[in-house]
């Protein structure tokens, strides 16, 4: 540290000014002569040669000789051999919020912040003066976020806080040159390292509030620009370093990480995403701590998605730069299901097109660019299991990835989209009926699961290739599964907490079995399975062998519950699980299905339970002479929005099939409003069109009660 100016000759300082500096000369003196008879109280591994704790120190006997030795040292060196405020050795600074404290506190009384200053220029700005400067001696605790291999966090944010609440202008831009130049030189040298002690720099800086204020944002895109430069094994200590975050530091990281994101997006309107390293950089620790909470469950998934950059990214460019270079699909934890639906979609416009012949990809389309159902009403499921299976004798399965088109048998109209619709409302319908037998439907969650006693497994596989001919098609099924269908459909590992998606009973009871402290084997369980059949038959399976003699007990519980849990979620429904599996893949075999969350793919195929009106407003067309300022619209409106949700969800199923959402919300369903005059008509609906014929009535009372008697009158899926 440099030496303070010397005092000023006496006629150049006002007299006020002159008692100060007496007076701090005085606290200089009394410190010194305190090191050299007691010793200081700072906690440094080299002392002050000067002080009575460095080894090599010779104490005085004689106070008197100690008082002299200390008003000597103190005029000639003034601070520059205290303990709180000393350089201990070329090699190491030991700056504490101890002793950075004292300085402050000295500095405040003094009004003279020259050795702050001083100390942020010469140990904050380089990485070698932090790495010197900072130290602990602690050895790092599982999971404790406040420490990092030698870096005491807290108490570096702490010396943060502490020169941040003097408000001091000569303080916050040393700071800010510090920080700046820290900051550049990591984004210059990151790519070479290869040592975790060589990030300590970046979690010097990412713990400093002072670079997550917005006028300062620059000096956090370097510490971006310098994450992606690095190794991916030098990323996955970030990785370790998030994993023990406090739930509190997690959230608040974040959110600086999105903020950051969505202020460089929003302030810059030429940003180019695609060639923006500071946003690809934040989105890589965003992904790296989405991969945290995989486990932790801090927060919903859907909070790492980022509103900004799904507005700006140009999905084309993007998707066509998965073949070539970097796409943002490699951060699937910012995109949400809308952008990663439209992944898909351009995918399957693209594959569609491929398939088409020379002519249609111009154009000019003809049935041979088509997969084409022929299907008899009457004969629905029979005629398609035909179509498929036709296809798949003569080798032609590649066919099921053309775009499709349905006609119904005796029917006039082209296929622009309803009759589509339609044909899988229809045989969703007839599907999932209970008493087709091949799912079974659980009252408390609303979900179908597959029926382990049936053996139409080839229809198993047709209704896979439905599901995914759905996906493929861009149409949302009125199906309700539960999540750990989607999990299995990505080929993800199944834990016990997904049977709470099959059955919240089953998975409490598992619960009571795994944290009891009762004896278990007062239970009277075995290891074995007992369901019901659908035809009410009692059916006793055999979790190991020989397990209906084997009691469950405390020591084999845990066994016992992963062999009931693989039984209930795989190998009870085996037989059945692996048609459907085979054929949704037929048709939907996308890498692209890699970046999406269990939840994700269940929102594109089922769609999602969105009672958002005011939305669906927003979005409504109309036609025959309606505006959104005619009456009987207002009055509509005023109506609907009074409905219960169990009635909104009714009026969805009335106007679409189905009281599912497409991802994206209501407002993103195409609904139109049609007028006609006879008033004294129930409103209807086209479910294929998502059109709703409302008839104009003249009183505010008539269209709620015939709007509702219609809707109370309605049954199944109203098809028209």
């Amino acid at each position: 540290m440099s030496k303070s100016p010397p005092i000023p000759h006496k006629n150049s300082m006002s007299n006020e000014s002159l008692e100060k500096e007496k007076e701090r000369l005085r606290f200089i003196i009394e410190q010194y002569f305190l090191q050299i008879t007691r010793g200081c109280s700072e906690k440094l591994l080299y002392h002050s040669k000067y002080c009575c704790h460095n080894p090599q120190f010779q104490k005085f006997a004689d106070p008197n000789n100690a008082a002299v030795k200390a008003l000597r040292i103190g005029k000639k060196y003034e601070e520059k051999y205290l303990c709180s405020y000393l350089l201990v050795s070329e090699k190491e600074r030991g700056i504490t919020y101890h002793n950075m404290k004292t300085l402050v506190d000295l500095s405040r009384h003094y009004d003279n912040y020259s050795n702050i200053v001083e100390y942020i220029k010469t140990s904050f700005a380089l990485p070698s003066t932090v790495n010197s400067s900072f130290k602990s001696t602690r050895t790092q605790d599982f999971d404790d976020e406040t420490y990092f291999d030698g870096l005491d966090l807290d108490d570096i944010n702490k010396i943060f806080n502490l020169l941040l609440s003097l408000d001091n202008d000569r303080i916050n831009d040393e700071l800010q040159k510090a920080s700046r130049q820290l900051s550049n030189n990591l984004r210059y040298n990151a790519s070479s390292y290869s040592e975790k002690s060589q990030l300590k720099p970046f979690i010097f800086l990412l713990v400093n509030p002072y670079i997550h204020d917005l006028e300062n944002r620059g000096i956090l895109a370097n510490v971006f620009i310098a994450l992606e430069s690095l190794s991916e094994k030098m990323r996955n200590i970030f990785y370790e370093w998030f994993n023990h975050l406090s739930k509190e530091a997690f959230v608040q990281t974040l959110t600086n990480f999105e903020q950051f994101i969505s202020v460089r997006i929003l302030a810059d309107d030429d940003i180019k995403l695609h060639a923006d390293v500071p946003v690809k950089g934040a989105c890589t620790a965003i992904q790296l701590m989405s991969k945290v909470n995989d486990s932790k469950k801090f927060v919903q998934y859907t909070d790492f998605y980022n509103d900004a950059l799904n507005e700006a990214l140009d999905l084309f460019l993007d998707y066509n730069s998965t073949k070539r270079c970097f796409t943002y699909a490699s951060f699937p934890a910012v995109l949400n299901v809308i952008t990663k639906g439209q992944y898909l979609q351009i995918e399957h416009a693209l594959t569609q097109n491929s398939l088409r012949t020379q002519f249609g990809q111009m154009g000019i389309t003809s049935a041979a660019d088509f997969l084409i159902f022929k299907i008899r009403r009457e004969h629905l499921i029979d005629d398609t299991l035909d179509k498929v299976q036709t296809l798949r004798e003569e080798n032609r399965k590649s066919e099921l990835r053309k775009e499709l088109k349905v006609h119904f048998m005796g029917e006039e109209g082209i296929d622009e989209g309803g009759v589509k619709r339609e044909f899988f409302q229809l045989i969703v319908r007839k599907i999932f009926d209970p008493e087709y037998g091949m799912f079974k439907y659980n009252t408390t969650t609303n979900c179908f699961w597959f029926n382990p006693d049936s053996v139409d497994y080839t229809e198993f596989e047709l209704i896979g290739i439905i599901i995914g001919l759905a996906l493929y098609n861009n149409i949302i099924l009125d199906v309700h599964f539960p999540l750990v269908i989607f999990k299995k459909l990505l080929n993800l590992d199944l834990t016990m907490e997904d049977i709470e998606s099959l059955d919240p009973e089953v998975y409490q009871s598992f619960i009571k079995i795994k944290t009891t402290e009762e004896d278990v084997s007062d239970w009277s369980l075995y290891f074995c399975a007992t369901y019901e059949s659908i035809y009410g038959q009692t059916k006793v399976h055999n979790l190991k062998q020989g397990g209906d003699d084997i009691q469950v007990t405390n020591e084999n519980r845990n066994e016992y519950l992963d062999l009931y849990k693989d039984y209930l979620l795989n190998k009870s429904i085996s037989k059945q699980f692996a048609p459907f599996f085979k054929g949704f893949r037929m048709v939907c075999d996308s890498p692209i299905l890699k970046i999406l969350k269990p939840e994700e793919l269940g929102n594109l195929v089922c769609g999602v339970e969105d009672l958002n009106f005011i939305e669906l407003e927003r979005g409504t067309n109309y036609e025959g002479g309606y505006t959104q300022d005619d009456t009987t619209i207002k009055n509509f409106w005023k109506v609907l929005h009074g409905l219960s949700d169990e009635d909104k969800r009714r009026f969805l199923t009335f106007v679409t099939g189905g009281d599912r959402v497409p991802y994206g919300g209501l407002e993103k369903m195409s609904f139109t409003i049609t007028k006609t005059a006879d008033s004294d008509r129930l409103p209807s609906a086209h479910t294929c069109f998502n059109t709703l014929i409302l008839p104009a009535y003249p009183e505010f009372e008539k269209l709620r009660d015939l709007l509702t008697k219609a809707l109370t009158h309605y049954e199944g899926f109203g098809l028209k």
